[in-house]
């Protein structure tokens, strides 16, 4: 049989839209701060940075185009959906706010900011590629639940949770465009008369509120055409290497949020085996980091990743073709300063809608596709992720206000019923810490107690060097001890359970030895 993928679907044209946005308005969001909040000139962000971004993205979308090519053909199905790429959401925050903003704080010099950010992307890029070599022993021992629904609730709480919100800040321009999707996609309404994308139709009428009403105007898209030009991206590779003489304290950062970029990868992958397009875990892991230091060498200092939403764009019936015309729109845009013209003609809240869906697309996927007495797990695993959020519109709300938490006193925020201790404790390595607390309990829900108390130990030392529930990595720090003494007690308690009614009798089957979930 002489089979030829069918590499454009109906779902295509939205997750186009989707995922262009989502990774765009991380874009957007970057160049304002750097312009404005670090006062980086913006021959350099603008340039270098943004073109960078472009061809790193651009060169992610190609591969997994072509990944998903290959499996169809592989698989002879024309269902195959490629893996959504990008900027990584809690990567991007995450050199913004914890390494280039410290260094330029400090020193008030945006190039070394820039260069200590292009040196931290490169050994992240590393980290990810040693990160493949471990995927598939983390995907045999650690419980499908978990894994699943750590990424779930990420999913959820950062793209349903965050979207939500935005749109109904603006809900002129948005709301409508959200019920249409909420009600043919997540109703899955009836649509046989309905020739064109339900998602298509969200943006056109989002935009179409947003010239009428005056949000979006003729000014401000003449104004954007200032940008217009043609910039190549440069080699920063002597940059990078100046770089490592300032990189060592921020290694503490960069190592977590790097180990939580390769775990979102794996989920990723997980979650579209759960939909039934298996991708080898290692070679698109590898290529994950390849691109975050191919990227870093040509001016962009943010990893690149699979993003969640899988399950979500394939729902819609999207194949590989929304990758390849993402990775050619991204070049397009970053090369030629055509960011602010897309964002003077349509506005950012209309396409959020899209994201929306996803979020509870993968959630709802996850749940579909486990057993009911898992669903604790991935209920558990979401505590953590919303009190990351929390801790982010608590920071930005006393940023807004000109001042920082550490001088607000402890009886001031008791006073006003807020916790901020406890929330800081369960957002610092909140990835880390859901995954860790959510196996435990899959363990004991499958009466591994022994396996359950390893998982216990594994919080307990990460505990005990700052990697969860502390603000940076150290030895031993204050929380991270009574959190450690508090999680060995329990690793103690799941041991005796062990020694007393599992040791030398047969395990019951688990969901890491059964095919279904």
């Amino acid at each position: 049989m002489n089979f030829k993928y069918k590499w454009w679907g109906k779902g295509d044209i939205d997750a186009t839209f989707g995922v262009f946005f989502d990774g765009f308005s991380k874009i957007l969001t970057a160049t304002g701060i750097m312009l404005f909040a670090f006062g980086m000139p913006a021959s350099i962000v603008i340039g270098q940075i943004v073109p960078a971004i472009g061809v790193a993205t651009f060169l992610g979308n190609l591969w997994y185009f072509y990944e998903a090519k290959c499996l169809a053909q592989k698989e002879q199905r024309h269902d195959v959906t490629a893996q959504p790429f990008g900027i990584g959401a809690s990567q991007l925050t995450g050199w913004l706010y914890l390494i280039m903003g410290p260094v330029y704080w400090k020193t008030n010099d945006a190039m070394l900011a820039f260069r200590v950010g292009l040196c931290a992307a490169f050994i992240g890029g590393i980290i990810e590629v040693l990160g493949a070599f471990a995927g598939r022993w983390i995907v045999k021992n650690v419980p499908h639940s978990a894994l699943l629904g750590n990424m779930s609730a990420s999913a959820i709480v950062w793209l349903s949770f965050v979207g939500i919100a935005l749109v109904f800040d603006k809900p002129i321009y948005a709301v409508l465009p959200l019920f249409i999707v909420i009600i043919d996609y997540l109703g899955k309404a009836d649509k046989r008369f309905q020739k064109i994308p339900s998602g298509l139709i969200a943006i056109v009428l989002g935009a179409v509120i947003a010239w009428s009403t005056g949000y979006l105007t003729p000014e401000n898209f003449i104004s954007s055409f200032d940008d217009l030009g043609f910039y190549v991206p440069h080699f920063f590779g002597g940059e990078i290497l100046k770089g490592f003489k300032e990189i060592v304290p921020f290694l503490p950062v960069i190592i977590p949020l790097q180990i939580n970029n390769f775990l979102s990868t794996l989920q990723g992958l997980e979650s579209a085996k759960d939909v039934g397009d298996c991708y080898p875990e290692r070679r698109s892991m590898v290529m994950d980091g390849v691109t975050t230091m191919v990227g870093s060498l040509l001016g962009n200092p943010f990893p690149t990743t699979v993003y969640f939403g899988h399950p979500g764009w394939k729902a819609l019936g999207a194949r590989a073709g929304y990758s390849l015309v993402v990775g050619i729109a991204y070049l397009l845009v970053c090369l030629t300063g055509l960011t602010g013209i897309v964002m003077a003609v349509i506005p950012t809240e209309a396409v959020l809608v899209l994201l929306i869906f996803v979020g509870f697309s993968v959630t709802g996927t996850t749940l579909q596709n486990t057993k009911a007495k898992y669903f604790p797990v991935i209920l558990l695993s979401m505590i953590p992720i919303v009190f990351q959020y929390i801790q982010t519109l608590v920071n930005s709300a006393f940023q807004a206000a000109g001042t920082e938490a550490a001088s607000i006193t402890a009886e001031q925020l008791t006073s006003a019923s807020l916790p901020l201790e406890g929330i800081n404790i369960l957002a610092n390595g909140a990835f880390l810490s859901s995954l860790l607390i959510a196996a435990v309990l899959a363990c004991v829900l499958d009466k591994r107690y022994f396996r359950a108390g390893a998982f216990s130990l594994g919080l307990a030392f990460c505990s005990f060097i700052g990697m969860i529930h502390c603000e940076s990595i150290a030895w031993l720090p204050k929380t991270g001890v009574v959190l450690g003494i508090i999680y060995c007690v329990v690793a103690l308690y799941l041991f005796a359970k062990y020694v007393i009614f599992e040791r030398g009798k047969p395990h019951p089957l688990s969901e890491s030895d059964t095919a279904a979930d």
